[in-house]
C-alpha cells in the first residue's frame, strides 16, 4: 500500500470550506473538475453527530495503467462521509471492475489557520495483484500532486464565488 499527503492553504474560513464540501453542486463539479464525465448522486443522508454521508457514481477516462486496463473508461462509486464536527471527510472509491484488487481511499482534513483553512489531502492506494501491484500503485499515485493542486484551485475558486 502506498500513501501520499498534500497540504493547501485556502483563503476562506473553515466553516465556508466545510459548507462547500457539504453541497452536492460543489461535489459533482469537483469530481468533474478531476476528470469525471458523468456524476450521479446515488444517496445523501444526514447522520447523527452532524455527519453527511453521500454516495456518487462517476465515469471518467480510465486511469488504470494500460497493462491492466479493461476499457477506456472507468465507472466507480465514491462513498464519503463529511464529519462537520470532526473537520474531516473520509472517502473510499470502489471501481465497478476488479473492486477486490484496487483499494483507493483517503481523507480530507480541515484545519483553521486564522482567516484561512489548511486543507490536508491524504490518499492511499493498494493494488492486490501479485508481481505488479507495487508498480501499479506507484503509477496510480504519480499524478496525485497535480490532481490535488487542481482540486485546491477549484475549491479556492468556489469559495471566492459563493
Amino acid at each position: 500500500m502506498k500513501k501520499v499527503t498534500y497540504e493547501h492553504l485556502i483563503p476562506a474560513s473553515i466553516e465556508k470550506v466545510i459548507e462547500a464540501y457539504a453541497q452536492d453542486d460543489f461535489y459533482i463539479l469537483k469530481l468533474k473538475n478531476s476528470g469525471a464525465t458523468t456524476v450521479e448522486v446515488l444517496e445523501r443522508e444526514e447522520q447523527p453527530g452532524n455527519r453527511l454521508r453521500r454516495k456518487c457514481r462517476a465515469t471518467e477516462p480510465s486511469r488504470v495503467p494500460a497493462m491492466l486496463r479493461k476499457s477506456e473508461t472507468d465507472t466507480y462509486v465514491d462513498d464519503n462521509v463529511l464529519d462537520r464536527n470532526g473537520n474531516v471527510m473520509t472517502w473510499k472509491v470502489t471501481p465497478n471492475m476488479m473492486a477486490d484488487k484496487f483499494l483507493l481511499s483517503g481523507s480530507v482534513e480541515f484545519h483553521p489557520a486564522g482567516a484561512q483553512t489548511k486543507v490536508v489531502f491524504n490518499t492511499q492506494l493498494e493494488v492486490k495483484i501479485p508481481l505488479i501491484g507495487g508498480k501499479a500503485e506507484q503509477i496510480g499515485l504519480e499524478k496525485t500532486a497535480e490532481e490535488v493542486a487542481r482540486q485546491a484551485a477549484f475549491l479556492k475558486d468556489w469559495v471566492a464565488k459563493h
